[in-house]
């Protein structure tokens, strides 16, 4: 069994169009969860926890909002970064797209 362990849970993002649902927490692991399955089907360990990430309308991009004020775009795929904006600051806490997905605040 692989869950959040460490810290506070706060980062829950379903996706638009597949049966899924991401969570991101304060213990940096980024987890994606089959809903029909319920059950865990891919995590990653990244450089710092947050507490906000979002989808864009057309699931092709996944913001993350990081505890330090930075940013991560990455590709439906979570494989490739499109956009990175490292700039120490407060929080991120909420991430959300407009209805189009022309903007990102």
């Amino acid at each position: 069994m692989r869950s959040h362990f460490d810290d506070e849970l706060w980062g829950l993002a379903v996706h638009p169009t597949r049966s899924e649902i991401y969570t991101w927490g304060r213990d940096c692991m980024l987890g994606v969860w089959d809903v029909k399955q319920r059950k865990q089907i891919r995590y990653s360990k990244l450089e710092s926890g947050g507490d906000a990430l979002a989808f864009s309308p057309d699931a092709s991009q996944l913001v993350l909002g990081f505890l330090n004020g930075s940013f991560l775009v990455l590709d439906s795929n979570l494989k490739v970064t499109v956009k990175r904006r490292d700039r120490p600051g407060k929080a991120i806490q909420v991430i959300k797209f407009s209805p189009d997905g022309a903007i990102c605040a």
